[in-house]
């Protein structure tokens, strides 16, 4: 079983956040959400959420992947966080899967692990990311790196991480029971 880290930030795009972690919960991975902003989070629309644990009280070297959620205000929050870049530097440098959806590869960036590879992100924020070769696919693997466009691709997102670690088997399964293609 995956455990998976899903960092928390004010701004952070609420349907990502409660699609990756309901979804990746659904195949049976265990998935923590630790907030930089305190447990209760005010996501970009309004929707207050609650995080599972504070980011300073996780053990990263607990966790097999993180997966950041978009959101403007939440990535702009996450990539000034310096315990938030050094975990995706350090999960990267290990070959840890590290997904970040919508505005999150720009965390990623800050982090300084794009470099030359492939990624997609929303198309808002691809005239701030300088660095990765950016594609227009929905979701992209550069392994250990996968990246997706935005709210409505959070599912493929999920799964594509489900396929990753599980298999398609594992991946459509958890498709199936969302009444997904």
């Amino acid at each position: 079983m995956a455990r998976v880290l899903v960092p928390f930030a004010d701004g952070l795009e609420e349907m990502e956040a409660v699609i990756i972690v309901d979804t990746l919960r659904r195949a049976g991975w265990d998935v923590v959400t630790a907030s930089v902003s305190g447990k209760n989070v005010l996501a970009s629309r309004g929707v207050r959420l609650v995080a599972d644990a504070l980011w300073g009280d996780i053990e990263l070297e607990t966790f097999d992947i993180i997966a950041l959620p978009g959101g403007a205000g939440g990535t702009d929050v996450l990539a000034q966080h310096q315990g938030v870049l050094n975990a995706v530097r350090s999960f990267v440098g290990e070959g840890k899967l590290v997904g970040a959806i919508c505005a999150g590869p720009l965390v990623l960036q800050a982090a300084g692990v794009t470099g030359q590879r492939s990624l997609t992100c929303h198309p808002g924020a691809r005239d701030e990311m300088t660095t990765g070769i950016l594609s227009n696919e929905r979701v992209v693997v550069d392994e250990p790196i996968v990246t997706s466009q935005g709210p409505g691709t959070s599912f493929e997102f999920a799964l594509k991480l489900i396929d990753l670690v599980d298999g398609n088997q594992a991946a459509e399964r958890v498709a199936a029971g969302l009444v997904l293609p």
